[in-house]
């Protein structure tokens, strides 16, 4: 018996690979903030000028956020990821004078079908975040990442207590005058 042939379906996708990685590492970095009840706000296209892609809002102040993710780095694989950096990146984050964090989002297996687990008890992410501050680190040809620095909600509050220190370093050099 012939099995009449089938069409293959219409293709959906309107984002490139990169661009649809882009989109899945904000959308992991949205999904810790919500868990955590804090807002973000995305950098607009074309308006990523200060090398941030988005800023957490906490009570004091923001922190800035740059966002890379990838499947080149395993979740379970070495002790660090390193991320190669533009000039101009360490440049404007050196003149913040609040914190800017680099998260990297990576996602395993890089297999787009797979980003995402279906299951009957809820849908998993195979992905993990791992941060790292840049406002402060010294410049080089990569940004190393401590894979023991996961990004969970508990590192939001530990973002939120750098923010605050900025505030309060700034209020006591003002007292002092």
């Amino acid at each position: 018996m012939m099995i009449p042939h089938q069409p293959s379906p219409p293709e959906i996708a309107t984002l490139a690979a990169n661009g649809s990685k882009a989109r899945f590492g904000v959308a992991f970095l949205r999904a810790i903030c919500s868990q955590a009840g804090v807002g973000f706000t995305e950098t607009s296209i074309d308006e990523d000028v200060l090398a941030i892609d988005g800023m957490v809002e906490f009570e004091a102040s923001i922190a800035r956020i740059q966002v890379k993710c990838t499947g080149k780095f395993r979740i379970n694989g070495g002790d660090s990821a390193t991320w190669p950096a533009e000039q101009h990146w360490w440049n404007r984050w050196h003149k913040s004078k609040i914190p800017v964090y680099f998260v990297l989002v990576v996602m395993d297996p890089d297999n787009q079908p797979e980003w995402l687990d279906h299951r009957p008890d809820g849908t998993l992410h195979r992905a993990a975040a791992f941060w790292v501050r840049v406002d402060q680190m010294s410049e080089a040809s990569g940004i190393k990442v401590p894979k023991s620095q996961r990004l969970t909600a508990d590192t939001l509050r530990h973002w939120a207590s750098d923010v605050d220190a900025c505030w309060t370093a700034q209020v006591r050099g003002g007292s002092d005058d």
